[in-house]
């Protein structure tokens, strides 16, 4: 009741000082023109006059003032009665551990004691075995600004249940270059990685995870409503082997590693958040010397979503599998600086899911995809998508490009690219790319339709859409006459993409064909026999 009746007072009198002001402004303005107080013609302010009325700037600054001075002292009784209710309050206000808000000074080891502090609040719950429910403890950092000289480590020991928001933290000029900002990091995890260390973390692509359950640490952590400025020292944040971590609202600057990198664990979420090695909006001087990845993805089954990353080498690296990526924009560095946009670098085993996003300048590649689907995103600025062979003979196989827009400068950029210099693509399954728009780009598909005029022969050179060189693997074809006449044709040849049409007899027709890249049609295997269609006797062979 002393609060409720201390709030009131306070509003009124914001309420009395909103309209003495203005009441005292238009009185000594009608005294002055001897007119009445409620005449209408009294002078308002109005855009003419170009600034406001001194007596009104004050009432209005007053008003802010008064307006912070109620929300100070909101915050500061919701402070007291957290500590009155002693264990029973679960917000963890970092000042209260001398943590420097001004940014002045190094807050590392309060920020870390409120961290560890945090770790020993757990209920009698769990999460997933072993995991430690702590409740929904919260580490506030107030708004602040603070300095850390060293990485904010989570505990050896596993929790979950647990928020950290509200403020910014800034590496100093001797935060070691191989640390993050915050550190999902377990003692256990550690011991388990005993011969890696964080710059080999992130160097592991290219390697499948094991699918076997994996050891987890950390479950539930919320990291939202931060700004991590890595100082050019190292990464933003690191998570591993943790389940079920959301990044939210957090803008990643000045990494120069990872801005966020996983390893291990999966179902972690990070969305509504900016990334960028160098603060900008494009077309910035620096682009060509932009280095690190924007976000680090070597684990599964994880969710990207509706982030933007203005500045790096590699936008977003995917090494594991089950990842889905929608929303992203990503203008990080353009692909003829040689920058990626999503980089998918666990060869034969993608199982990724791009939908949605908009690449600027830079693309994707994806080395050797298996079951990937990029389909709804719009690729501008010659950006395009690059399926790159890591060996002398692989597939590609269940891969999905359909729906997306292209834009770019009309130099002939194919939208799909193939990489073949490490070794060829040999074999195509289930894979479509088709139904792609294109503007001022070369349009590229496993699909193609064509029609030509003749007479006697009939040659289409698909070489121009088809996406693979000399791989039909499934042709149609149909045969319009011009007249009476009855010729026997024959499909006589598809090869290097080139399909041909024989008639026994010269005629004026036109043939229009259908060929496919991809094998996705039943195949009769050896020993199975070919059911004859007696009404086809007289006829030869090779015609029908």
């Amino acid at each position: 009741m002393r609060s409720l009746g201390l709030r009131n007072v306070v509003l009124f009198v914001c309420l009395l000082f909103l309209i003495a002001p203005g009441y005292s402004y238009r009185l000594s303005d009608a005294l002055k023109s001897n007119l009445r107080v409620g005449d209408r013609n009294i002078l308002r302010f109005s855009a003419q006059h170009g600034h406001l009325n001194p007596s009104r700037e004050r009432a209005q600054l007053l008003q802010t003032s008064l307006w912070q001075q109620t929300k100070a002292m909101s915050a500061e009784e919701g402070r007291l009665r957290d500590k009155r209710n002693g264990v029973n309050s679960r917000v963890l206000y970092v000042t209260d551990y001398n943590a420097d808000p001004s940014g002045q000074y190094d807050s590392t080891r309060a920020l870390q004691t409120a961290i560890n502090q945090a770790f020993n609040m757990a209920t009698k719950h769990e999460l997933l075995p072993g995991i430690p429910d702590l409740g929904g403890v919260e580490i506030h950092l107030e708004g602040g600004d603070y300095l850390i000289s060293h990485p904010l480590r989570f505990p050896g020991k596993s929790g979950g249940n647990l928020v950290i928001h509200g403020g910014t933290l800034r590496a100093t000029s001797n935060f070691p270059r191989d640390g993050y900002l915050i550190e999902l990091w377990s003692s256990q995890s550690e011991s388990l990685r005993a011969n890696q260390t964080k710059s080999s973390l992130r160097e592991r692509k290219g390697r499948s995870l094991p699918l076997s359950k994996e050891f987890v640490a950390y479950e539930d952590i919320i990291i939202r409503d931060l700004l991590l400025d890595g100082n050019f020292r190292g990464g933003g944040l690191l998570v591993v082997d943790s389940i079920r971590v959301t990044v939210e609202n957090v803008y990643v600057a000045h990494f120069e590693t990872d801005g966020i990198l996983v390893e291990g664990g999966h179902e972690n979420v990070i969305r509504d958040s900016f990334i960028g090695q160098f603060i900008t909006a494009g077309g910035d001087p620096r682009e060509s010397d932009f280095t690190g990845i924007g976000i680090n993805l070597i684990s599964n089954d994880n969710v990207v979503a509706d982030v933007v990353i203005f500045s790096a080498a590699y936008g977003v690296s995917l090494s594991g599998v089950g990842n889905y990526i929608t929303g992203l924009h990503a203008y990080n560095k353009a692909t003829s600086l040689g920058g990626v946009g999503i980089y998918l670098q666990l060869p034969g085993f993608s199982q990724t899911r791009i939908v949605g996003c908009h690449l600027d300048s830079t693309g994707i590649i994806a080395e050797d995809p298996l079951q990937l689907e990029i389909t709804n995103n719009f690729l501008s600025g010659d950006a395009n998508i690059l399926l790159r062979a890591t060996k002398k003979t692989h597939s590609i196989s269940y891969l999905t490009i359909t729906g997306n827009m292209f834009t770019g400068s009309s130099r002939g950029v194919p939208i799909v690219a193939l990489d073949e210099s490490a070794g060829r693509f040999t074999s195509v399954y289930d894979t479509l790319v088709d139904q792609n728009t294109a503007y001022g780009m070369a349009l590229k598909a496993t699909i193609a339709r064509a029609t030509l005029a003749s007479s006697y022969t009939w040659r289409l050179n698909l070489n121009e859409r088809l996406l693979f060189r000399d791989f039909i693997q499934n042709t149609q074809y149909s045969l319009y006459i011009n007249g009476k006449d009855f010729p026997k044709h024959v499909l006589r040849s598809v090869k290097d993409n080139t399909v041909v049409v024989d008639a026994d007899s010269r005629v004026s027709g036109t043939v229009s064909v259908l060929v496919d890249q991809s094998s996705d049609s039943l195949v009769l295997r050896s020993g199975s026999e070919v059911p004859v269609d007696t009404g086809a006797v007289g006829s030869k062979a090779l015609f029908f």
